[in-house]
């Protein structure tokens, strides 16, 4: 390992001896510019492979100052820096970019963490990545949770009727429902309960969207922001005796 320090005024490198050094405290002079600094507070160790030394000749001066002569860098313009036992550090350039690539790949590890934490956030928020998210969810086998407010939705009309005079015992539910929210929910179930004298519960069922859901919306999988569907399903009351109805949204 050499010993280099650096001018303050002209900003030479310089090779420095031990004997230099420790002459005057380690005061010495610039062999290029004559001016007089403090070799100590600059000092630092460089291997010998990286140094080329060039032949200024040193003048003798009166306060008789050890004169140094000036050292280039074999490899680059500036030596490398060193830690206090002599040991190169790696410079910023070399550093940065590897650095650079993994701060890249975690932001890009956070950024999808985000996505797949808030998929139903964005999928309300952003109509426009609607597609991309059900095909991320497709890819990563996972869901988009739509809200369920129910208290955003409501039925508009139902009406319960024999289906037919030749079958009796089979009734025909039909409905509107709407949502009132401006963003998509989950299409809601239906719960109808059939009633006798009194209103008194008789028998009752559930049924799914896919239960209710007319042919021309059968493949439907969200219930569109401030919009109607119209559901309708059969069923067979059989001998319960049915008189009346209730049906009511519900999300099982």
């Amino acid at each position: 390992m050499i010993l280099v320090t650096q001018c303050p005024d002209c900003h030479a490198t310089f090779r420095l001896t031990a004997v230099q050094l420790h002459a005057h405290n380690g005061d010495v002079r610039c062999g290029q510019c004559r001016q007089v600094f403090n070799g100590f507070l600059a000092l630092i160790t460089v291997p010998e492979a990286y140094i080329q030394s060039v032949a200024i000749s040193a003048q003798p001066v009166p306060d008789q100052f050890p004169s140094v002569t000036e050292a280039v860098l074999s490899s680059a313009e500036q030596s490398p820096p060193t830690d206090h036992f002599g040991i190169p550090l790696p410079s910023e350039k070399e550093d940065s970019r590897p650095w650079l690539a993994i701060n890249m790949l975690l932001l890009a590890l956070l950024l999808g963490q985000v996505v797949h934490a808030y998929r139903t956030e964005i999928f309300v928020a952003f109509p426009a990545l609607q597609p991309l998210l059900r095909d991320y969810c497709h890819l990563v086998q996972c869901e988009i949770d739509l809200p369920r407010h129910l208290h955003l939705l409501s039925l508009e009309s139902s009406d319960l009727r024999i289906s037919s005079p030749v079958e009796p015992d089979v009734v025909v539910l039909t409905a509107i429902i709407r949502n009132h929210a401006p963003f998509p929910q989950e299409l809601p179930a239906l719960l109808l309960t059939i009633t006798g004298t009194g209103e008194q519960p008789l028998a009752s069922r559930v049924f799914t969207a896919r239960d209710y859901l007319v042919d021309s919306a059968a493949e439907q999988s969200i219930f569109s922001g401030e919009s109607e569907i119209q559901a309708r399903c059969f069923l067979n009351t059989g001998d319960v005796g049915a008189i009346g109805y209730q049906l009511e949204l519900i999300y099982p």
